[in-house]
């Protein structure tokens, strides 16, 4: 039992040194936003359309603080399901922030304003397998992501970003 509560601590300390990061993470030049794109986070196993983030869900969510902790979050988004606004919420929580829906009536214009508004700042947008693929790919104006696999989770795109189309992406893990 105390090696567990020891493998606990380390696993922990790792955690929050941020160390166990598999992305780089460069600095976001004034002219540009970063737009960091990630699914929700795993979810319970309900029954319903609606379901809550499970255990793993949750400990994977405040993961995403640790990951994040250094940027200058300026806004977090995320689509109107306790999944995804769950997802969001320790990241919120960290930067005193509120999470925000987004719908896909005009994904145009909301990912335009993003761009234009939050330059030399970072965004958090959560979304599901097949919403974040679809807005990393509206913003590089071109089709490189594909739906993600169900199963997996913790998957971050970072899409730092001038304009439509004049970007760059990192991708890694939470």
């Amino acid at each position: 039992m105390k090696n567990y509560k020891l493998l606990f601590v380390l696993a922990f300390t790792l955690l929050l040194t941020g160390t166990v990061n598999a992305f780089q993470i460069s600095e976001i030049n004034a002219d540009e936003t970063l737009l960091i794109f990630v699914r929700h986070t795993e979810k319970a196993d309900d029954g319903t359309r609606n379901p809550p983030l499970n255990m793993q869900g949750l400990e994977r969510a405040n993961a995403l603080v640790v990951s994040l902790k250094d940027l200058p979050i300026a806004a977090i988004y995320s689509t109107n399901y306790k999944r995804t606004e769950m997802t969001g919420t320790p990241t919120a929580f960290h930067f005193e922030l509120p999470v925000n829906n987004y719908d896909f009536d005009n994904l145009d214009a909301f990912l335009s304003t993003l761009i234009s508004k939050h330059k030399g700042e970072a965004v958090l947008i959560v979304g599901h397998s097949n919403t974040t693929p679809r807005l990393v790919n509206m913003v590089m104006q071109e089709n490189r992501l594909e739906q993600i696999d169900e199963k997996r989770y913790g998957d971050l795109f970072l899409l730092y970003t001038k304009s439509f189309g004049d970007t760059r992406l990192v991708s890694g893990e939470f």
